[in-house]
């Protein structure tokens, strides 16, 4: 059983307190494969590389955490880049440059013939789900659905990523019925207007999926999650330092797939899940972000450090 992952990996420009911008890989689709990595979960990456030197760094990360890439071509559009800048709370605020980009080079036929014969869930998301890729979406998502395999989506909200801000939420949406698990934050639900409360929101947005589940994350507020039968919540891990929140959504959602996956649950009928697995899965995903969030970055944690920490932390 394996997973595959589509989506952007890009540059971050994080500003510094001297006001210097400096490179960090990332993109949340890349986060996150390299959060199952970490946790012993095969893994496959699906988005093609540029031929440049950040498309090199790109790739040697991936492949030196044991991520498969199975596109081996390069690319000749650039690395997209996003500018990062850090609040006083440790949230981040991006600016994307997201046009003639390497890893939106690429077709359904060519992410078609290089899945895995073993493929368990495929995963998406953030900026890989725009208006000008969600043919190539929905298409994909099609695809998977003949092959039984399930569909994990995380929507990570970047209203900055479409100049078409209604096209692009409309999109969005519209995805949401197609697939199985689904991440949100209270921010990536608030340009929907589902509700002013984000468990309220998350609810509609489930409503919308019409069966699967749906996780809601709100940073310390913890995590809740929705199912067919019913809602369950976990509090946050507490942190004494949080150095940012960079990626902690990515490290959250890899690790409960990962928790589902090693449950053998991922593919289950979700009725069918015992609650105990599930929430089991949420707090083991609410303490990878605790320690992602204690770090510079993202920096997803290995399935022994997170037991250990949970084991450590009392609450």
């Amino acid at each position: 059983m394996s997973v595959a992952v589509l989506g952007e990996a890009l540059i971050d420009l994080i500003v510094g307190d001297d006001g210097a911008y400096r490179p960090h890989l990332g993109g949340s689709p890349y986060n996150v494969a390299i959060g199952l990595a970490r946790q012993g979960i095969d893994v496959s990456y699906l988005s093609p590389f540029s031929d440049d030197a950040f498309g090199e760094q790109l790739h040697e990360s991936l492949r030196s955490e044991g991520v498969e890439t199975p596109i081996t071509r390069r690319s000749l559009w650039p690395t997209s880049l996003a500018l990062v800048t850090i609040d006083k709370e440790g949230m981040p605020a991006y600016r994307l440059y997201r046009e003639g980009i390497a890893d939106k080079d690429t077709a359904y036929e060519e992410i078609e013939a290089n899945l895995p014969a073993d493929l368990t869930v495929f995963h998406t998301g953030s900026l890989a789900i725009t208006p000008s890729q969600l043919p190539k979406i929905r298409k994909l998502f099609s695809l998977m659905h003949g092959k039984g395999v399930v569909i994990s989506l995380d929507i990570n909200i970047r209203l900055r990523a479409s100049i078409d801000t209604k096209a692009y939420l409309e999109g969005v949406r519209s995805l949401l019925p197609l697939a199985d698990i689904v991440k949100a934050s209270d921010e990536d639900l608030e340009p929907f207007e589902f509700g002013a409360d984000p468990q309220r929101a998350a609810a509609r947005a489930y409503e919308e999926m019409e069966s699967g589940m749906l996780v809601l994350t709100e940073g310390g507020g913890g995590a809740t999650l929705y199912t067919a039968r019913g809602k369950l919540e976990k509090v946050s891990y507490p942190v004494a330092n949080i150095i940012d929140t960079v990626g902690a959504g990515d490290t959250f959602h890899s690790a409960f797939l990962a928790s589902l996956y090693r449950a053998d649950a991922i593919s289950r009928p979700y009725r069918e899940i015992d609650t105990d697995v599930l929430g089991d899965a949420v707090d083991f995903a609410c303490a990878a972000a605790a320690i992602n969030v204690s770090r510079a970055g993202c920096s997803p944690p290995a399935q022994e450090e997170v037991e250990s920490y949970r084991r450590s932390v009392k609450r």
